[in-house]
């Protein structure tokens, strides 16, 4: 029996995929994909040493919970459409990390290189750690956390969605060219306004269990909800 509760980072069985094993990161999506397919709730990548495109593309109605350990290369979660499904790396992501996401969840506990987030249309992107330049690239829906510093170009051409830049000081021209959405960096504002509180409390409430006690404090204060 699989178990179908994800309010816990330990809810059940776990089926690992032995990233160095396979390799190519087709065969290792695919083999995501059987294993969500036959209803598996938990599985977990053991071993990324920064393979690129790693659960990129993937599409379907599963409710599951995918863990990443290691090093994710480039690409982490390119394109996924399953609204579902949540995807945790332990540990730091290259360029390109939630390129066109459209539904679902990706939670990097690290920090993540160029352009995070890049044209994606919806879903739920967290970076607990630091963004390279270009976090939200042309972004046209979804939500973008990013919880440490964000270097240069942060929301550049952004025509949708919603970015919060919670860290300290980040880099110069955010939201150059941008068109449309919002773009909130708590280093102008201080605090949040009640809207933007609510949105941001409810895009992370899924991922509770996996957040860091010092950004899940962070959030708290900001928010004023206990998550």
């Amino acid at each position: 029996m699989i178990s179908n509760d994800l309010t816990s980072p330990t809810p059940g069985p776990i089926s690992v995929v032995a990233v160095p094993e396979i390799r190519d990161y087709g065969r290792i999506n695919a083999q995501v994909a059987l294993l969500l397919d036959s209803g598996q709730s938990r599985i977990r990548l053991a071993g990324a040493e920064g393979q690129r495109l790693l659960l990129s593309g993937l599409n379907g109605p599963w409710r599951a919970v995918v863990e990443i350990e290691g090093r994710a290369g480039p690409e982490l979660a390119a394109s996924l459409d399953a609204p579902g499904l949540m995807v945790l790396c332990h540990g730091p992501a290259a360029d390109g990390a939630g390129r066109g996401l459209r539904a679902g969840g990706l939670l990097i506990t690290g920090d993540v290189g160029v352009a995070a987030g890049y044209a994606m249309t919806g879903g739920t992107l967290i970076v607990q750690g630091r963004a390279g330049p270009r976090a939200g690239l042309v972004m046209a829906g979804g939500v973008l956390v990013v919880g440490g510093n964000a270097d240069r170009l942060m929301g550049e051409r952004q025509c949708g969605g919603l970015i919060f830049a919670l860290g300290p000081q980040n880099g110069p021209h955010a939201g150059h060219g941008r068109r449309g959405g919002r773009l909130i960096a708590l280093e102008n504002l201080g605090k949040l306004d009640p809207a933007a509180a609510k949105t941001l409390h409810e895009a992370l409430e899924g991922f509770t269990p996996w957040l860091e006690p010092t950004f899940a404090q962070l959030i708290n204060r900001l928010t004023q909800i206990d998550i």
